[in-house]
């Protein structure tokens, strides 16, 4: 009787459903996220960045990125390109979650640094205009409001919102970003 017992506990165990653990501390995950300016006319306009993440207590995690971003202005019937190279590093606050966490919405702010390139360093515009702007550092800062959802305990969907502050950017100072991207956690 005590076999068929075990045998039936261990059979019904089983069947039960196992949630993976998330966000535990000390796990880390690779992202990869696409970006667009709002209001951008252009669909040549976006961000493309990576990133590693490091999870410590209560679903809080620090971060570092690589990015770039590419957004042309017009100027008559030419469009002048801006890259943008820029390293990153921050921390995200946990928010909020449902009771599994596998729905989460984070707050991260950080700050940045890099190169802003106007014209791919060309002064001299196909009309024999000289632009009035230089390549230079850039540095300021970002906060950054984004829902992540877990479609396997090891994939993470992203959506995310940005606002940012560049200090010597040709771009403007502050702008926003709306992007999505994918985490995988290890």
């Amino acid at each position: 009787m005590n076999k068929l017992l075990i045998a039936m506990l261990f059979m019904s165990t089983m069947n039960v459903k196992s949630f993976a653990q998330q966000m535990i501390p000390g796990q880390t995950g690779v992202e990869l996220s696409y970006s667009v300016f709002p209001k951008s006319p252009e669909k040549q306009n976006y961000l493309i960045s990576t990133g590693f993440v490091s999870y410590v207590k209560n679903g809080n995690y620090f971060f570092g990125l690589a990015e770039y971003s590419r957004k042309n202005y017009k100027y008559t019937n030419y469009a002048i390109p801006i890259d943008t190279f820029l390293l990153g590093g921050g921390y995200s606050f946990y928010v909020w979650g449902d009771f599994i966490r596998n729905v989460n919405l984070n707050l991260g702010i950080g700050v940045l640094v890099g190169y802003e390139q106007v014209n791919r360093g060309n002064e001299l515009i196909y009309d024999g205009s000289i632009l009035g702007s230089a390549d230079q550092f850039i540095y300021g800062a970002g906060g950054k409001l984004s829902l992540e959802s877990y479609l396997t305990e090891h994939c993470v969907f992203l959506v995310s919102g940005q606002l940012r502050f560049l200090k010597n950017s040709q771009m403007d100072q502050f702008y926003p970003l709306l992007g999505f991207g994918i985490r995988y956690n290890f």
